[in-house]
């Protein structure tokens, strides 16, 4: 599930609560009308839930176009949801070995995943992780599993086996270089600014 999702739900829970405890308040200490307690109460759900929810969490970061901003959720969401599913279909394999290649994508999957929603401004320039390779990967393990779960020993069917485990390492090996030219800017940034910190050190500029 998306981080900012379990703060939105965090915050609903607190919300309704701290909602529910004014209305008790309203209505036992202050003796307000019910009917006027309970709209105080709706009026302070709602101005919280404008006012301080979780669910700007883009917006916060840099995102201000409403149109980015509801795709790249959209991203971020199905993105999650194929992580989900590719969770569910390893616990399902049998094999250790490629359980175990199946595990080390679903972390790299992860690592990927929160450093986007971390970083949401290099959503758009990582769309194909998205719209192809999430899917894709999903559908290789999801195809694997059916077909190696079947009772079925055919020369050709084992040959496709075989080529479907050996992709696994491939596709472990291309998160790999997906994540690393990802924070690749960053880590230039921050050489950028070492050598701007030594400067202004040299120069006794501080």
């Amino acid at each position: 599930m998306l981080i900012y999702k379990k703060n939105i739900i965090r915050f609903d829970i607190l919300n309704t609560i701290v909602s529910i405890i004014i209305f008790i308040l309203l209505l036992t200490v202050l003796n307000i009308n019910i009917i006027i307690s309970g709209i105080l109460a709706m009026l302070i759900y709602i101005g919280n839930s404008m006012l301080f929810a979780p669910n700007n969490k883009l917006v916060f970061l840099g995102i201000k176009d409403s149109n980015k901003q509801k795709e790249y959720l959209n991203l971020l969401d199905n993105g999650y949801d194929n992580y989900e599913k590719i969770i569910e279909i390893k616990n399902k394999i049998t094999k250790p070995h490629i359980k175990q290649e199946c595990n080390d994508i679903i972390g790299k999957i992860a690592k990927i995943l929160k450093y986007l929603e971390k970083h949401p401004k290099k959503i758009g320039e990582n769309k194909k992780f998205f719209t192809y390779y999430l899917e894709t990967i999903y559908k290789i393990v999801n195809s694997y599993f059916e077909i190696s779960s079947q009772d079925i020993h055919s020369k050709e069917i084992e040959g496709i086996i075989s080529k479907t485990e050996k992709t696994f390492v491939i596709v472990n090996k291309s998160l790999d270089e997906q994540f690393t030219k990802m924070i690749q800017n960053d880590a230039l940034d921050l050489d950028t600014e070492i050598d701007f910190l030594k400067n202004s050190i040299q120069m006794k500029d501080f």
